[in-house]
């Protein structure tokens, strides 16, 4: 067995580790995707009082970076954060490459984001009669969104004290339903939340999947661009900080 094989079997031993280590959260985080799909779509539909084409595709695809969202930077930096608690990534660090600690956590945390996907994209397409284009081009733009999230979400876990990450991940998922167009058009906010928001990377993920799945709006590269420089402030700090660890 050649270096490349033996580094491959390392890292395969890695995930199934990390697998085995989530195997009581994966059952829950799927159900949890599937009714957050639902209640978001049809919850806010019945308080919404949505009539029109428009507002309707706002909560569908709303519901699927809703989705995104709550694993990657609400379920994820809270388990990584008890994980961070309890001593696991200390005892991790050691004979293990940072990279690849945290590329396998992103393979982990990323095929988790699936069932969310999945059922939101069926809500649209059955219960809304939503056009889907699935591509090349709308895969790679939802695993940017998925893993730009993820090592924002990864950031908030290894940076922050583990009693401020469950504040810090609330007070995400609270602003991404209630206050960022994500589920409802830009123009009900001022005009300084919409500035504010294309710097943040909650907004722009949502436009690209309005954009690469439905088709529904144009978005332009700063929206790429956007998620990109969260992804590498995001990893940089997260293997900043877990260097220091070691």
């Amino acid at each position: 067995m050649n270096n490349s094989q033996k580094r491959l079997s390392k890292f395969g031993g890695l995930v199934k580790w990390s697998l085995l280590r989530h195997k009581f959260y994966i059952p829950v985080f799927v159900v949890v995707q599937i009714v957050l799909s639902f209640a978001v779509i049809y919850g806010f539909l019945f308080i919404t009082h949505s009539t029109n084409q428009a507002e309707k595709s706002y909560l569908c695809t709303g519901a699927m970076a809703i989705n995104v969202i709550a694993v990657t930077c609400v379920l994820a930096p809270q388990i990584v954060s008890e994980a961070k608690q309890n001593g696991v990534y200390e005892y991790l660090i050691a004979p293990i490459r940072l990279n690849k600690r945290l590329l396998s956590d992103l393979l982990i945390w990323g095929l988790l984001c699936l069932p969310g996907i999945l059922s939101s994209i069926l809500i649209s397409t059955f219960g809304f009669g939503l056009d889907v284009s699935i591509g090349i081009n709308s895969i790679l733009s939802v695993l940017l969104i998925i893993f730009s999230l993820l090592l924002v979400g990864f950031a908030i876990a290894y940076i922050l004290p583990s009693n401020v990450v469950p504040l810090v991940t609330q007070l995400i998922m609270i602003g991404g339903l209630l206050f960022s167009p994500i589920i409802y058009a830009a123009d009900r906010l001022p005009s300084w939340t919409i500035t504010l928001y294309k710097y943040l990377p909650f907004v722009p993920a949502s436009q690209i999947i309005r954009s690469s799945i439905f088709r529904l709006e144009y978005v332009d590269s700063q929206n790429f661009s956007t998620l990109i420089v969260w992804a590498c402030f995001g990893f940089f700090l997260s293997l900043i900080t877990l260097s220091r660890r070691k």
